[in-house]
């Protein structure tokens, strides 16, 4: 029962992972500005990857840093832009430091009271949220430094998802999937 469970969990989290690339690829392509560093994947498996020199919105071609002759958007199976991880720095740099700040600052309050509880949480309240401030700014300034790429645009294999039987004295089906190179 577990194993159907997972096999059914799993794939769901195969149709549904990594939707950020299925924007269409003109969509994709228009949202691009020179000077961004990309990672192109084309047919036959080539890579690229390359700063935009500049970008034609109306025939739709690039052209790269490096590259004389202008590149046909027609041929990318994948497009990634390279950008920075400044967001998830401030989220990591600010649930830690807000989490030990708050430990931290209810330590102290419940130490320092005669009665041997904290009476000032608004007070432990308010130095956590300012840890939290510091811990994302420091966050966000690591994750600033930190390359991180994102899918602009995937081209859909061409796949088929079929249900099969399970063997004798198994309740349930099975999901299969075979996906065409």
């Amino acid at each position: 029962m577990r194993l159907t469970q997972f096999a059914l969990a799993l794939s769901t989290l195969v149709l549904v992972s990594d939707l950020g690339g299925q924007a269409p690829l003109e969509a994709a392509v228009r949202t691009l500005k020179p000077g961004e560093t990309v990672r192109i994947r084309v047919h036959g498996g080539g890579r690229i990857e390359s700063r935009i020199r500049s970008l034609q919105a109306k025939s739709l071609t690039l052209q790269l840093v490096g590259d004389s002759a202008a590149f046909d958007v027609a041929a990318i199976d994948s497009l990634w832009v390279r950008g920075r991880a400044t967001r998830t720095g401030a989220i990591a740099g600010g649930a830690l430091v807000g989490v030990a700040s708050f430990a931290f600052w209810g330590a102290l309050c419940s130490g320092l009271s005669d009665a041997g509880g904290c009476n000032e949480w608004g007070r432990v309240t308010a130095y956590s949220v300012a840890g939290a401030g510091v811990g994302a700014l420091i966050g966000a300034a690591v994750g600033a430094s930190v390359p991180k790429w994102r899918l602009r645009y995937a081209r859909a294999l061409p796949g088929q998802g079929t249900l099969i039987r399970l063997p004798q004295g198994r309740l349930g089906l099975g999901v299969a999937y075979t996906v065409g190179w």
